[in-house]
């Protein structure tokens, strides 16, 4: 198997299982209750999905190996900071604030790592610049109008983690699908551009 399937075949997996984990999350209200959710932290989900991520872009890394520009290693890191932010911030903050301030360490340092990316294509002249920075943007967007948005009641914001690992895993599928087709000659030899 060449490296191009064997990255394809690895993100659509990990984004498979992100996506599922998201529409967990929606389902939490449902089955735990909605009475009981009041008793509910929604950080220690925050927690369980950054872990899960985290645990997934490492996983990447060490089954298809090292990229140019080493992006899974980098958010796998990025994933795991924000998550030692929320355990620290849990022991003096506001639950609610702890949960906005790590998920928004979490939008900006992917952003960021994202933004290497970016840079790398840029750099050597490649195409693929434009559609990165393109989901960059859009990951960006809607990371911060969802860190802005969490109100202080545990159901919403379970919700809204569920829609934003949804989210990040549609993205991801996306980027690591577009990657994939532009690498693949087969694909390339179809395409005709007048």
């Amino acid at each position: 198997m060449t490296k191009n399937k064997k990255n394809f075949f690895t993100g659509i997996i990990c984004c498979g299982i992100m996506f599922l984990m998201g529409v967990l999350y929606l389902t939490v209200p449902s089955y735990y209750g909605l009475d009981h959710m009041v008793s509910f932290n929604v950080n220690d989900l925050f927690i369980c999905m950054i872990l899960i991520y985290s645990v997934l872009c490492f996983g990447n890394y060490l089954i298809v190996g090292r990229n140019p520009n080493n992006e899974t290693i980098w958010t796998s890191i990025a994933s795991s900071i924000s998550g030692i932010v929320n355990v620290l911030l849990g022991l003096f903050l506001n639950p609610t604030l702890t949960l906005a301030i790590s998920l928004a360490l979490f939008v900006f340092l992917n952003a960021a790592v994202k933004i290497f990316s970016i840079d790398y294509y840029h750099d050597r002249k490649d195409a693929y610049y434009y559609i990165e920075t393109m989901l960059t943007g859009i990951f960006l967007v809607i990371g911060v109008i969802i860190c802005f948005n969490l109100f202080n009641d545990s159901v919403l914001q379970t919700i809204i983690l569920g829609f934003f690992f949804i989210i990040i895993s549609m993205l991801d599928a996306i980027n690591v699908s577009l990657k994939s087709m532009l690498k693949a000659k087969r694909f390339l030899k179809k395409i005709k551009l007048k």
